[in-house]
């Protein structure tokens, strides 16, 4: 200490700064609070004396800031006046002393022997200059450190060098194996975490104090997470409390130093992963300004690395993406969610263009639970939202087709097995009588179907439930506002996640072309129950003629007669045929089947109704193709036409069954005289059906007609070998 005591006086609203000139007193004179502070941090001072008058902060909030900072030094509020409530306030420590100058006869002599009274009454132990220099100084050198191991040696040396500690350890732990280990220092075993004295010390985070065997002393610091600092002395009491004070300011910057290290190694593995990551990442600080991105992010806005880091994220966020952003992340972190909150806004590229983008923003991890920072996952929703403007196009021009259509269209979803109204188009409304808000959430069936048809109408909920987003149809009877009509009824379903199963249901009313149909379906059956009883007759009378004449001549000419006669029944049998071919399309389903095996008993039974034709098959073991139970019908006529048509005595056909990855060919051939071009033509599609000119042989329009049906076709040999037609059937 020097012979006068050093003093800190700082400037008041007086033109002279007090003591400025005392002989006994070596005084500097500050301006305000920060060249107090400043010099405090760089000289020692044995008093600081403060006017409470003055511009600026008042002497005691000036003396509570350094208080604060430098509890050690003493100091003293001086006023003019005295002044009960500066007493007050300095009562509680804000100053050493308070000394209104008013009352005294000298007062600077009365301020100058309060001050060297306070100068004797220092701690003896306070660090002098040289201590507390050297440890700003390793303070200093550890913001240079990067590395764990360099921090250790800086701290060993400067509890030997500048604390005078004879001899000190860290030890630094290992987070994988838990044991700390020996970084700088002496030749100090390792310690497993919990292990005393050190792995105690680390467990706890409780400074401990150990006698050595030599009646040394040893003092263990914790430095945080990282490991432990011991510094030992020969004696026990060459420990005093300044030691321990000087030890634990050592170890503070030293877990500062540490702290900081562990983070800039996790700063540099957020870097690397950015770097490698696929996706647009940043990583923004607590104030919102961007720490890393990812080169993806540097790519797709255009702007380079060094002019986004530093930046605020508004740099490629737009405010109200930001401002949306700052509420999931204050809800992130006010409840505690280690989750992440996804948004969609504007991108901002540097050219000035925008694009849609999508944020997922997470907080980065913290242990001490401050706010850090925050991660974001930037994604490019252009594609997506050009999808959706698309879909909500469709949507509206779905809505316009919807409300203008002329069918009656409903749009029910299922409650379980039953379709509710969810909306109709204006037709149904207009068609049925029914307002939508009227039948909104009722039953379909309950509102259209008679009573006598609820079975048929729970079927075909069923089917349509049950149709895999495939469109049922079917005609069917419904009541509407001008009684019951026949419609053709389509029921499409689809799908939705939330709603589960929707349904359209589009009606066309047909009950015109339905009494058609069954006025046309009266006068077939009267027309060919008429022609075949009426053949049958002529055919009785002209058998009865043929006993009674003798003339071969006219025998020859009742058997014409007698063969067209039964050439006009066969026609009403064909006709009845294809009646029943119209009316399977709808009954039938087609599906995979073995055309052989449906083969072998139909060419039996043709077998046995005409046993002096001759009937040959040639097939494989198995032929599937997509058929049903009308193939019969078409290959009963191939062979009957074979065996009817044919000038000889004994007719033979052939039935061969060919198979490829095509599907499967049924060629059918005869020894007759071929089928006439006029008909291959009509079957073809070559030539229309006049009155003059038609198909006698209306057993191949039901075989064209039945194979059509069946998803097949018909063809035709070469006429100039013989009689071929050929049945191609579509695989399954």
């Amino acid at each position: 200490m020097s012979s006068r005591p050093v003093v800190l006086s700082v400037r008041g609203s007086g033109e002279e700064p007090l003591l400025s000139e005392h002989p006994d007193i070596a005084a500097t004179v500050v301006d305000d609070h920060a060249d107090a502070a400043d010099h405090l941090a760089t000289d020692p001072v044995d008093c600081v004396v403060c006017p409470n008058e003055r511009d600026g902060l008042s002497g005691v909030e000036l003396l509570s800031r350094l208080h604060g900072a430098y509890p050690h030094v003493p100091s003293i509020l001086v006023t003019d006046e005295p002044s009960d409530d500066v007493a007050a306030a300095v009562a509680d420590g804000t100053a050493s002393e308070y000394l209104p100058l008013a009352i005294w006869d000298d007062p600077p002599s009365r301020l100058a022997e309060r001050v060297m009274l306070l100068s004797q009454e220092q701690d003896p132990t306070r660090p002098d200059e040289r201590t507390l220099s050297g440890l700003l100084a390793t303070a200093r050198q550890l913001l240079t450190i990067h590395s764990p191991d360099e921090i250790a040696d800086v701290i060993v040396d400067a509890a030997v060098d500048t604390l005078d500690f004879e001899w000190t350890t860290v030890w630094l732990v290992d987070d994988h194996a838990e044991r700390l280990t020996p970084a700088a220092g002496g030749d100090d075993p390792a310690y497993d975490v919990g292990e005393p004295p050190v792995g105690r010390v680390f467990e706890t985070g409780q400074p401990t104090v150990q006698r050595r065997e030599d009646d040394g002393a040893a003092l263990y610091f914790p430095l945080g997470e990282h490991g432990v600092l011991a510094v030992g002395t020969g004696s026990v009491t060459d420990v005093g409390e300044s030691d321990v004070q000087l030890a634990e300011i050592l170890t503070a910057n030293a877990s500062a130093a540490f702290e900081r290290t562990a983070r800039e190694e996790t700063l540099e593995l957020y870097r690397t992963v950015v770097d490698n990551v696929r996706e647009m990442v940043y990583v923004l600080d607590e104030n919102a300004r961007i720490v890393l991105v990812s080169r993806q992010i540097v790519e797709a806005s255009g702007y380079g690395r060094d002019e986004l880091v530093g930046e605020h994220v508004s740099k490629f966020i737009d405010e109200e993406g930001f401002e949306r952003g700052t509420e999931l992340v204050a809800e992130l972190y006010t409840s505690g969610d280690d989750g992440s909150r996804t948004y969609r806004t504007v991108g901002s590229r540097a050219d000035g263009t925008n694009v849609p983008i999508e944020v997922e923003v997470s907080l980065l991890p913290s242990d001490d639970g401050e706010f850090r920072g925050t991660i974001g996952a930037v994604r490019d929703i252009s594609d997506l939202v050009e999808t959706e403007e698309q879909l909500a196009q469709e949507r509206d021009r779905f809505r316009s087709l919807f409300e203008h259509l002329p069918d009656p269209i409903v749009d029910a979803r299922f409650e379980g097995d039953e379709p509710v109204v969810d909306t109709v188009n204006p037709a149904f409304e207009r068609v049925f009588g029914h307002d939508m808000n009227a039948i909104a959430g009722r039953s379909i069936n309950d509102v259209l179907v008679p009573a006598e048809d609820e079975g048929s109408g729970r079927e075909l909920d069923r089917r349509t439930f049950a149709g895999d987003d495939v469109p049922v149809s079917a005609e069917v009877r419904r009541e509407t506002a001008d009684g019951d009509r026949h419609f053709l009824f389509r029921g499409i379903p689809y799908r939705t996640d939330e709603r589960g199963t929707h349904a359209f249901g589009i009606y066309t009313d047909i009950t015109d072309q339905h009494d058609r149909e069954r006025h046309l379906q009266v006068l077939h059956r009267v027309l060919r129950h008429n022609l075949r009883t009426d053949m049958g007759v002529v055919i009785g009378y002209l058998d009865q003629l043929d006993d009674r004449l003798d003339d071969p001549d006219d025998h020859a000419l009742i058997e014409r007669v007698t063969g067209r006669a039964e050439d006009v029944a066969r026609l009403a049998d064909k006709v009845h045929q294809l009646e029943q071919v119209i009316q399977q399309d709808t009954d039938l389903t087609p599906g995979p089947t073995d055309v052989v095996e449906r083969l072998a008993p139909l060419v039996d039974g043709l077998r046995d109704c005409y046993p002096r034709a001759t009937i040959e098959v040639d097939a494989p073991e198995t032929a599937v193709a997509h058929v049903d139970e009308r193939l019969d019908l078409a290959i009963e006529n191939l062979v009957e036409n074979g065996i009817q048509h044919t000038h000889a005595t004994d007719p033979r056909v052939g039935v061969r069954v060919a198979t490829d990855g095509a599907g499967v060919d049924i060629h059918v051939t005869d020894d007759g005289p071929g089928i006439p071009a006029h008909e291959r033509a009509f079957l073809t599609g070559d030539r229309d059906v006049s009155q003059v000119e038609h198909g006698d042989g209306l057993g191949l329009w039901v075989v064209n007609w039945v194979v059509r049906s069946l998803g097949g076709e018909v063809s035709f040999g070469d006429p100039e070998v013989g009689t071929e037609v050929i049945v191609h059937l579509r695989p399954p």
